[in-house]
């Protein structure tokens, strides 16, 4: 993924050479580079966002700044600075941060709205300045070794240093089987982690200093009415939506039947700007045929893209590759999609979250009778594991050799109690909400940007600034199961809301007890098939019509595609079996095949692991 490479102190041109080398997956990215006495620093980017060349200097070249990213809305306070004696040349984001940094100091970020990932050099103090976006959308690692900070948006790019021994990270590996993602800030390499969300970070060469500007801080208003709220989401998502669009770019938003992606849409104002839609999927599914609906419904032009186990198989190792190990292969048709699309389409939108932060999709009635914090800790927990689909603790113990297991069976409990600590709210409802979004969403759903970003640019704006602010003193009550989303969206676009919801298919803008009756229905046919999967060992096979992708049939149904993962966990040249028992991984084939159970995902991610290790550990 583009992004910021740098070394300090130390500079080394041939190392910075290397580290922006290992993040060109494509030869037409555009490249920036600078070396003091202090540092290297390097910038690859799309050429989209920000495309002047950086580094960018103050007036008497004191201060530079490298960006990667965009931010919005600041006229009025760049006008403030004009006032203040500062002199604009190039007139971009990148040199609006650097005159508020020298107006306001470390403070220049708190306010800043957009995603971001910039570094300030103060040549006269000898030191750098590192901030990220308040969501680290723009994720960026670094290492510390010998005083010496390096950093980069691919950890590959810092193994380039190599004066130091390249570990595997046990306690990501097992939060990886346990969860589907990494807690925290690490990464599957120790000693290589990522900047922490809304983080400034200060080095001179002999300490790093990092401190956190900002966090969710619910703040329930019950002073305002449902209308009220609803009024004001309406005014703040066209707005958030629509101060991302310029004219000289190309947009493309991806569709779902979900209501995220709809609601950006029906946001946009066609007058600033066209925006085209795409999805993908299985040509019969339910998100594809809803997705349809919906630009059809908005006149908006449309593409499709088939999926197929052939081109999971045949990106399956770039998807590895450009991820780290993040996210499993099942999903490795993101990079070539995007691939195909960044010959229409600049910038990429979608509606990032907003299921959560407003439609409170995992907030139940069964939380307002907990009674403590302890009691959300094993409630949270329990539901994480089983949202992920892997492996139980028994699975885990089974699934790895004992020696390995021993030292990691407490890791996954442990991560997830450092996480849920550290979040300090005294509604339990806003506690969880407040976990979910610093753990599920950064740490797996934004996984995906990685490969967006190779070949297109990205933006959430339901990330915006005036958005999660608002959405944060909605009381969870009225954020609960879409109350006040489904009425944000009436609202917002009647037309949309008369569009079937994929996870009820039925009307949107329906009562809430027909959404419940809906999803209970839906759920109960998926039960119906897996009991006759099970009592026909697996010969009687019902086509997913719900999702993208259908990885328990293809598994059962597509000789290659089993083959293949078949080769690469359970062949004499398998390098996990260092970790893994394979008895366990042939039993599970096994189980999967007869009809038994679905263990689709945990071999996806089984099959993700061994590529890991096949390309950035073959070597040890």
């Amino acid at each position: 993924m583009p992004g910021i490479v740098g070394i300090v102190p130390k500079p080394d041109k041939v190392l910075l050479d290397k580290m922006v080398s290992s993040i060109m997956h494509e030869s037409w990215y555009r490249i920036d580079k600078c070396s003091s006495s202090f540092f290297s620093i390097g910038r690859v980017h799309l050429g989209t966002f920000n495309p002047e060349p950086q580094p960018i200097f103050n007036e008497n070249r004191t201060l530079s700044i490298f960006f990667d990213g965009e931010i919005y809305d600041y006229n009025h306070e760049m006008e403030y600075l004009k006032t203040r004696g500062h002199k604009f040349y190039v007139n971009n984001d990148a040199e609006f941060c650097l005159h508020l940094y020298e107006e306001q100091g470390n403070d220049f970020v708190k306010e800043l709205n957009g995603t971001f990932f910039l570094v300030m050099c103060d040549y006269l103090n000898r030191k750098v300045i590192i901030a990220n976006d308040r969501y680290s959308i723009r994720r960026h690692y670094y290492m510390l070794n010998n005083r010496q900070l390096l950093f980069a948006p691919e950890a590959k790019a810092i193994l380039q240093g190599g004066s130091f021994k390249k570990e595997l990270n046990s306690s990501a590996v097992a939060d990886f089987f346990a969860f589907g993602y990494l807690l925290g800030d690490k990464t599957l390499f120790k000693y290589i982690n990522s900047f922490p969300p809304a983080s400034i970070s200060v080095y001179d060469g002999n300490q790093l200093v990092t401190e956190r500007y900002w966090d969710f801080s619910y703040s329930p208003d019950r002073s305002l009415s449902e209308k009220q709220f609803v009024d004001k989401l309406v005014r703040y998502f066209r707005i958030a939506v629509n101060i991302r669009i310029h004219k000289n770019r190309r947009y493309g938003i991806s569709l779902s039947g979900g209501l995220d992606s709809r609601v950006v849409l029906a946001s946009v104002d066609k007058n600033r700007g066209k925006i085209a839609a795409y999805t993908f999927g299985n040509r019969n599914c339910d998100e594809v045929r809803i997705s349809g609906q919906v630009s059809d419904k908005f006149n908006v032009k449309s593409c499709f893209y088939e999926i197929t186990p052939e081109i999971i198989v045949a990106n399956a190792e770039k998807e590895v590759y450009l991820t780290e190990g993040l996210d499993h292969i099942g999903l490795s048709y993101i990079y070539s999609i995007h691939k195909i699309l960044s010959k229409d389409i600049d910038v990429v939108f979608d509606g990032l979250g907003l299921g959560l932060s407003l439609g409170g999709a995992d907030l139940s009635k069964g939380i307002w009778r907990l009674k403590n914090d302890a009691e959300l800790f094993d409630f949270a927990f329990q539901k994480e594991r089983l949202f992920s689909g892997l492996f139980s603790d028994k699975e885990m113990a089974d699934l790895f050799l004992s020696s390995y297991y021993d030292a990691i069976r407490d890791i996954p409990k442990n991560a997830f109690k450092q996480s849920f600590d550290g979040i300090k709210d005294a509604s339990l409802a806003n506690k969880y909400d407040h976990y979910l979004l610093l753990t599920r969403v950064k740490n797996r759903s934004m996984v995906g940007h990685v490969k967006i970003r190779t070949e297109v640019e990205y933006s959430s704006p339901t990330y915006d600034n005036q958005i999660i602010s608002l959405i944060t003193t909605i009381p969870p009550e009225l954020r609960m199961q879409h109350r006040i989303y489904q009425k944000f969206l009436r609202v917002l676009s009647p037309e949309l809301a008369k569009i079937p919801y994929n996870r009820t298919m039925i009307r949107a803008d329906a009562p809430l007890i027909f959404w419940r009756l809906g999803n209970m229905y839906q759920e109960g046919k998926e039960r119906i098939k897996q009991i006759i999967r099970r009592l026909s060992g697996g010969t009687i096979l019902f086509l997913n019509k719900r999702s993208y992708v259908d990885f328990d049939g293809w598994l059962r149904t597509n000789d290659n595609f089993r083959k293949y993962l078949k080769e690469l966990l359970l062949s004499n040249h398998s390098i996990s079996k260092q970790y893994l028992n394979q008895h366990y991984i042939t039993r599970i084939f096994q189980e999967h095949n007869s009809g038994k159970r679905n263990d689709a995902i945990k071999l996806l991610h089984l099959a993700t692991f061994e590529l890991f290790l096949r390309l950035f550990f073959s070597d040890d």
